[in-house]
């Protein structure tokens, strides 16, 4: 008894002594004011709960700066968005130690000299290569598309037959019936992923390496990046483990960098790390971080979607703003009834209720956290002249949601206005906003790419398809996983959809054109 006592006495000590050093510690003059929150997880359950209602909560009873404890990181959060400039500008809150921690902890890797990839990275989906890139998506996307229609003729004529119609019998397409996670992973996921990997021309397969493998796996495998890049170990999520083997099969990196069609930034990358001597396994880790970040292009996507089958008016308009478009291009050209119409990336700007649309879906459902590591003690002064101190070794964070639910700067956050940000301006303490909307955080290089390729696929979905939501069925954001790029849906929905009848087939072109 007396032994069992000891043990539990050095026990409480020991831990004792871990929280006070690992855990607790006072706030310095100067500091940002501390939010209260639970001994040991500090308010990370708070947080998790709903992380936007917790920041505003916070921000109302201690100002536009304060820190916020998860675990035992400490994070000073920056909430006036006029700050957004000087916090992306500050030299001493330093994103490489964020992205080397979210590599080792969720990845398994290591991207040495990993500035100048990312530096790299930019070139490789901006400037001349944005066009060729796009042009390489489009492309990937139309043989999706194709690969959908075939199979949706294939089931019309089944129909026909089985209901003695016969092959020629005019009518209204069949409706067919899927999930809209199903209908957008075999259409935009699959584009995508074929534009990053490439096709396997002449080069050996890998089992499992295909888009509906890839996609299955990275949904579950997703699920626990928030806990996973903090520090918990991903054995402890058997399902996430289990994904995360199916993600790994993967071709060799020499018969990556051959086929067809791969993206020249994995090209690039992959030759970097080869040449710094990095394993098969850094190589897979990095691909799969570059997977990570275009999937928030499948997630966005996902959300345009849903809107545009739960509110009728949107998709009208959209589509009547396309058919205004398309059909100015066929004036321009001669005023004939051609079947192909081509669209440059300037044809994309000039869209202005889809650009806005757009931007009020990422406005409603982003969730990114901007974070940087704090490497020496930084003295950062407010607008309103106000100095505070962030400790070297925190982290320092904008939390972009908060920003795009607050009712001073969007009028009814809440709610979802298609045409919001045409012609808008926004403002916070009466000040105009530079940056109102922060979708993709300050580093994104790809953000570009992004919008083009969302806008692309809701183009050609609007111009070929006719869809509607399953009478009852209804979806709302995630809001357990703020702190993702962009929230999941609490659930999925069923969409019924149908080809249009002598749809104008649309083409990219990287050049300009009358039509």
């Amino acid at each position: 008894m007396v032994a069992v006592t000891l043990y539990l006495a050095v026990a409480a000590i020991l831990l004792t002594i871990a929280y006070l050093k690992y855990i607790f510690r006072f706030r310095r003059e100067g500091e940002a004011p501390y939010v209260p929150g639970h001994f040991l997880w500090g308010n990370g359950a708070d947080f998790s709960r709903h992380a936007v209602h917790f920041l505003h909560r916070s921000q109302k009873a201690l100002g536009d700066i304060f820190t916020i404890r998860l675990l035992n990181q400490y994070m000073t959060l920056v909430m006036d968005p006029h700050c957004f400039e000087q916090f992306a500008k500050e030299k001493n809150f330093d994103f490489h130690p964020i992205q080397k921690q979210v590599n080792n902890n969720v990845f398994a890797f290591e991207l040495k000299n990993a500035r100048k990839v990312i530096s790299e990275a930019g070139k490789k989906v901006n400037g001349k290569y944005l066009s060729s890139g796009f042009e390489n998506f489009a492309s990937n996307l139309q043989r999706s598309f194709q690969k959908m229609r075939e199979q949706e003729e294939r089931a019309d004529l089944n129909a026909n037959v089985s209901s003695g119609r016969g092959e020629g019998a005019e009518g209204k397409s069949r409706m067919s019936q899927d999930g809209l996670r199903s209908l957008t992973a075999k259409t935009l996921f699959d584009a995508m992923f074929y534009t990053i990997f490439g096709r396997a021309q002449g080069v050996k397969e890998v089992e499992q390496f295909t888009p509906k493998d890839f996609h299955a796996s990275f949904d579950v495998f997703h699920k626990i990046f928030n806990y996973v890049w903090l520090g918990v170990p991903v054995w402890l999520f058997p399902k996430a483990c289990q994904a995360l083997q199916v993600l790994c099969q993967q071709p060799e990196a020499t018969d990556m960098m051959q086929r067809e069609g791969v993206s020249e930034y994995i090209k690039l990358a992959t030759c970097h790390m080869l040449q710094q001597g990095q394993s098969r396994t850094d190589i897979v880790g990095h691909n799969l971080v570059f997977l990570h970040v275009n999937y928030n292009t499948y997630r966005v996507n996902y959300w345009c979607v849903y809107h545009l089958l739960e509110k009728p008016h949107v998709r009208e308009a959209l589509t009547r703003e396309l058919n205004d478009a398309i059909e100015a291009k066929r004036v321009r050209g001669g005023g004939g009834q051609e079947e192909e119409v081509r669209f440059t990336l300037e044809d994309f700007d000039k869209l202005p209720l889809l650009d806005s649309f757009l931007k009020e879906t990422l406005r409603i459902s982003s969730g990114v956290f901007m974070v940087r590591k704090v490497v020496e003690d930084t003295p950062f002064t407010m607008p309103n002249g106000q100095t505070y101190t962030v400790r070297k070794g925190d982290k320092v964070a904008m939390y972009p949601p908060a920003v795009h639910m607050d009712p001073e700067i969007f009028e009814n956050p809440e709610t979802f206005k298609y045409d919001r940000f045409v012609d808008a301006k926004f403002y916070k303490y009466g000040k105009e906003l530079k940056t109102p909307l922060i979708g993709f955080g300050s580093l994104c290089p790809g953000k570009r790419m992004s919008m083009l390729q969302i806008k692309w696929f809701l183009i050609n979905l609007l111009n070929s398809f006719t869809l509607d939501l399953v009478e009852g069925e209804r979806t709302e954001l995630n809001t357990k996983f703020y702190g993702h790029e962009i929230l999941p849906p609490v659930n999925d929905v069923q969409v019924r959809y149908a080809l249009k009848p002598q749809a104008t087939r649309l083409v990219f072109s990287p050049r300009r054109y009358y039509s």
